[in-house]
């Protein structure tokens, strides 16, 4: 095998001296990647963290910023992020799909092995498009009214467990979206009704794309926790949770979508 070509002035490699020069870098490239690993979970940092996040608090900016934070911070850990609706959080950090759960709903399961707080709520406003029937009506709108026009539901993703039904009022019609933004638009059409977190209304409405309306019994507002493993014990998720205390990194970057009590 001739791994090179030796002139008087220059040695130059052959076609098979290049493969080995380059698999021979990758093995190095490698070897330093698997001894930082090493490195890092020896000092408690986990390989890998597995989170979670309600799809009621995951926006691409939001996501971007919270993975940019802990990249800085934790820059040998595998970070994987996906999302989930309602009780569908509960199902991926109860079956071991996620180590962490942002934003957890507060309809707490029996079982134990799972540490929570909680991080803040989320709070609704009925909106509906400016030029919506319901626009015109007495406030507040009856619910006579409210059953004459389709709700927009985004389904609870949970598997395993029992799926949670938002706002829907007895003998009415339900139209079922993937996501919060799909809804949003649909409301903005004038496709239906329902309820939305404010901080979606807020922006619809600065640029007149929806109104709010006061209906009777009003959706409360829906409570955020942040849950782990128990077993979830590495520097990464200690992290988290520290973060996502008063004053936290975290609290902070979430601030906009997230109401928390004084």
């Amino acid at each position: 095998m001739v791994l090179f070509t030796r002139s008087t002035r220059s040695i130059e490699l052959t076609e098979s001296g290049r493969y080995f020069f380059r698999k021979a870098t990758d093995l190095l490239n490698d070897f330093y990647a698997i001894k930082r690993s090493i490195d890092t979970i020896s000092q408690g940092i986990e390989a890998r963290v597995r989170i979670c996040i309600n799809q009621l608090l995951y926006t691409p900016k939001h996501t971007a910023r919270l993975l940019q934070v802990l990249k800085k911070q934790f820059p040998t850990c595998q970070i994987t992020v996906t999302t989930e609706v309602y009780n569908g959080v509960w199902d991926a950090i109860i079956n071991n799909q996620a180590n962490i759960a942002i934003g957890a709903p507060d309809t707490l399961l029996d079982g134990g092995g799972i540490d929570y707080t909680e991080i803040g709520a989320i709070r609704w406003a009925f909106a509906i498009a400016p030029d919506h029937p319901l626009a015109f009506v007495p406030e507040p709108i009856a619910e006579s009214q409210l059953r004459l026009y389709p709700n927009i539901m985004v389904e609870d993703t949970a598997h395993t467990i029992n799926k949670k039904v938002g706002w829907l009022l007895h003998g009415q019609e339900s139209i079922l979206v993937p996501d919060f933004n799909t809804k949003c638009q649909c409301q903005i059409l004038g496709e239906g009704i329902g309820f939305l977190p404010d901080y979606m209304v807020r922006e619809a409405m600065t640029q007149s794309l929806l109104v709010t309306r006061q209906i009777h019994n009003p959706r409360q507002d829906s409570r955020m926790l942040l849950a782990t493993q128990h077993s979830a014990t590495g520097q990464v998720t200690q992290w988290i949770k520290k973060q996502f205390a008063p004053n936290g990194i975290l609290t902070g970057i979430y601030q906009d979508l997230l109401h928390r009590e004084n």
